[in-house]
C-alpha cells in the first residue's frame, strides 16, 4: 500500500455557503468533491468513509511554505476549524468556525468581499488505485486551506446562470474507470460473501444430518460401539431417513445375532470337528 499527500483545489466550494457573523460560522462549505482537476477521481465510498476525518481539522490561510512538511503550520495563519462535516450529493461538506484573530477576520473579509481568485484547497493523505486514476481511501486530513488561484477570476459568491451553469470550472464527467474499479471491488466482495454463505450452509446441513443420525441410532437402541465413523458416513450419504433406518436395522440385526452366538475355544472346536468327521465316516460305512 502506497500513500500519497494530495492537494486539491475546489473551485465551486462556495456555491451554497452562508455567513453567520454573530456565531462566526461560515456554513455549508464544500470541502471536497468526486473529481480532481489533476486527472483522477475520488471513490464515493472513500469520501463517505472520510467524513469523520474532517471533524475539527484546522483551516489556514494559504498552504504551508514547505509542501513536504504540511503538518508544520504557524498559529498566525489559523483561520478556525471544521465542524459538522457530512456527506451530501457526492461531496463532503462542513461548516467553518472562524476565530476572532487576524487570520480569521481576513478570511471573513475575503468571503464577504467576493474577492476574485480565492478558493479552498484540502491536503489529505490518501491511497490511490494501482493505475493512479482513483483515490480509494483517505487515511488522514491534514488541513483545509483558503488559497489564491491566479488562474481563475471566481469569487467566493460565484455567479450561477439561470440554467444552473457556472462561470467557474464545474465538475467533470463521471470517471468511468473509477466507477468500474468500484464496481469490480463490489463484485469481488459479493463473490467472497456468496462463497462464505455457501460454506456456512453446507456446514450447517452436515451438522443437522449428524444430529439426525444420532437421534435415529439412539431411537433404534444401536450400541455406540456399533456406530463406527465409517457407518456414520454411510448413513450421512443415504438419501433419506427411511434408508438410514433400514441400514441401522440391518446393523442392529447383525449385532444381535453375534450376541446370541456363544464363543467356542480352540480345543472344543477341534473336538467338535473330530466328532463330526467320525459321524460322517460311520454313516458312510453303514451304507
Amino acid at each position: 500500500m502506497q500513500l500519497s499527500t494530495l492537494t486539491e483545489q475546489l473551485p465551486d466550494w462556495h456555491r451554497q455557503l452562508s455567513v453567520d457573523r454573530d456565531q462566526r460560522i461560515v456554513r455549508n462549505v464544500a470541502l471536497t468533491g468526486r473529481h480532481s482537476k489533476n486527472g483522477y477521481s475520488y471513490a464515493e465510498a472513500a469520501l463517505a468513509a472520510a467524513v469523520s476525518l474532517y471533524d475539527g481539522k484546522p483551516v489556514f490561510l494559504d498552504h504551508a511554505d514547505d509542501r513536504t512538511r504540511s503538518h508544520e503550520r504557524s498559529t498566525r495563519d489559523l483561520v478556525g476549524s471544521i465542524v459538522h462535516p457530512r456527506f451530501e450529493d457526492g461531496r463532503v461538506r462542513g461548516d467553518i468556525r472562524v476565530l476572532d484573530t487576524e487570520s480569521g477576520r481576513t478570511f471573513l473579509a475575503l468571503v464577504e468581499g467576493e474577492t476574485p481568485g480565492v478558493g479552498m484547497s484540502h491536503v489529505v493523505l490518501a491511497e490511490r488505485s494501482a493505475d493512479g486514476s482513483c483515490v480509494e481511501r483517505i487515511h488522514d486530513v491534514v488541513s483545509v486551506d483558503a488559497v489564491i488561484n491566479p488562474a481563475t477570476t471566481t469569487t467566493f459568491r460565484e455567479t450561477i446562470d439561470a440554467d444552473g451553469s457556472s462561470d467557474a470550472t464545474g465538475e467533470l464527467e463521471p470517471d468511468v474507470m473509477c466507477l468500474q474499479q468500484e464496481l469490480e471491488q463490489l463484485r469481488r466482495e459479493r463473490d467472497r460473501l456468496r462463497d462464505e454463505l455457501q460454506r456456512l450452509r453446507a456446514r450447517q446441513a452436515s451438522e443437522q444430518r449428524q444430529q439426525r443420525i444420532t437421534e435415529l441410532i439412539v431411537e433404534a437402541g444401536l450400541p455406540a460401539e456399533a456406530a463406527s465413523d465409517l457407518f456414520r458416513r454411510q448413513l450421512e450419504q443415504a438419501e433419506d431417513d427411511a434408508v438410514r433406518r433400514a441400514l441401522i436395522s440391518d446393523r442392529m440385526t447383525l449385532v444381535q445375532s453375534l450376541a446370541k452366538k456363544h464363543p467356542v475355544s480352540l480345543e472344543r472346536a477341534g473336538e467338535e470337528r473330530a466328532a463330526s468327521d467320525a459321524q460322517f465316516i460311520a454313516a458312510i460305512r453303514r451304507r
